[in-house]
């Protein structure tokens, strides 16, 4: 790892020592501002100039529409919402096509006595603290961006570390991008497994018919479709003297909201009035959630009780948990569960009139274990490869801001 001959000390904690020949410069002397020419669209409006020229909001393109605001070599860095405390992800942009801008992202034209595509690497490795104001939704302002401090080496220099950069990231990014699409293709393959599993069963040599049913079709010939509330009742019991409260989450299942609270470091209100209307929870009942649309049903492991805004479903005989659990969660079933309704929206509230809809497998009980044991299993095994390769994706990106850090703040040596 080559380093320049002679450094000074540049008296930014972030950039450190910087070699003798660079300057320390505020961004304001290496940019002009184009903020005033920038216009916000609402969705609404955007809706009637559709095209393809892209339109940018606080970190990326939010849309596309027909004609362009901008239409020269520019630099975007985000103004409010932008990603400034990770530093695996960009702020900055450089930009050589037509855009339109709105009011979330600066617009910058570079002056002559820097490269374009330097001052994006350079203002990707920017220690932003200083910079922002927490207070209104990490928001960097236009005097806060020009007071920021980056190292300027000669312009020559600037353009041989750009070219240098290009090539090392480019590297990076073809290499992340194999990891990402594996992981896509082990997602796929994780659904695709539960989706069959749980329709189809896990015995390759059974026989099949159809089941006349859209969303199961062909299923073994040992299995038959009942209604849903042959298999699950409505339970309205309230609420016991000693239940704790729990919360419906799809990130972490039914869990207790003492639980939650510490899982997400930050504290909600307790309710403490009509609780004599909340319902009570025994463990392998399902709960129907205002998220459920979109997430399935979750099964509960603990006892408690949950907001009188939800359904508790309790398994009648002939119902492995654990088996529709799986069920449940599919991207199947969860579809056929979507289509009982005349809209779907985030927070639609989904009753049991909606779930009854559905018919549903009845299956040998020691079928439905084995299925659930097979699919516990090989998810576990996915999962774990997923998160090898999303751990492996993260060092990357890590090692990616490490190489554009050590080189725009002069530690290596572009020759």
């Amino acid at each position: 790892m080559k380093k320049y001959s002679d450094y000074k000390n540049s008296s930014v904690p972030w950039i450190g020592e910087i070699p003798t020949t660079w300057n320390l410069s505020q961004l304001r002397y290496v940019i002009e501002c184009l903020d005033g020419k920038r216009v916000p669209v609402e969705l609404s409006l955007r809706a009637d100039m559709q095209g393809n020229i892209p339109y940018w909001g606080a970190g990326n393109i939010v849309d596309y529409v027909d004609k362009a605001l901008f239409d020269e070599e520019l630099v975007l860095l985000g103004e409010d919402g932008a990603p400034f405390f990770d530093h695996t992800r960009p702020v900055a942009f450089h930009i050589t096509e037509p855009i339109w801008a709105n009011n979330h992202i600066h617009v910058l034209r570079i002056k002559e006595n820097a490269d374009p595509k330097y001052i994006v690497y350079v203002l990707n490795a920017v220690d932003y603290k200083e910079y922002i104001n927490g207070a209104i939704l990490n928001k960097l302002t236009q005097s806060a961006m020009n007071r920021i401090k980056i190292p300027l080496p000669p312009l020559s220099v600037q353009k041989k570390i750009s070219k240098h950069l290009d090539k090392k990231v480019a590297a990076i990014n073809a290499l992340l991008t194999q990891k990402e699409s594996l992981v896509t293709l082990l997602q796929e393959k994780r659904t695709t497994t539960i989706n069959n599993a749980v329709t189809r069963g896990i015995k390759t040599t059974a026989k099949m018919y159809e089941s006349s049913v859209e969303w199961l079709g062909e299923v073994p010939e040992n299995w038959r479709i009942v209604p849903a509330k042959a298999l699950f009742a409505q339970s309205k019991e309230t609420r016991h003297e000693t239940d704790v409260q729990l919360t419906a989450s799809q990130k972490y299942g039914i869990i207790s909201q003492e639980d939650y609270m510490e899982k997400q470091s930050y504290k909600i209100v307790l309710a403490d009035k009509g609780l004599e209307n909340w319902k009570h929870v025994e463990p392998n009942d399902f709960i129907i959630s205002l998220r459920s649309f979109q997430g399935g049903l979750e099964i509960s492991y603990i006892p408690g009780c949950i907001t009188w805004h939800y359904i508790v479903l309790r398994p009648k005989a002939g119902v492995e948990p654990e088996y529709f659990k799986w069920l449940f969660k599919s991207p199947r079933y969860i579809q056929a569960l979507q289509r009982t309704a005349n809209f779907i929206r985030d927070g639609q509230d989904l009753r049991f009139s909606n779930f009854v809809q559905v018919p549903l497998p009845l299956i040998p009980m020691d079928e439905q274990k084995e299925i659930a044991e097979y699919l516990n299993k090989e998810t576990a095994r996915i999962d774990s490869i997923i998160a090898d390769i999303t751990e492996q994706i993260e060092k990357l990106k890590e090692y990616r801001q490490s190489v554009i850090s050590e080189v725009v703040t002069g530690k290596v040596a572009v020759e």
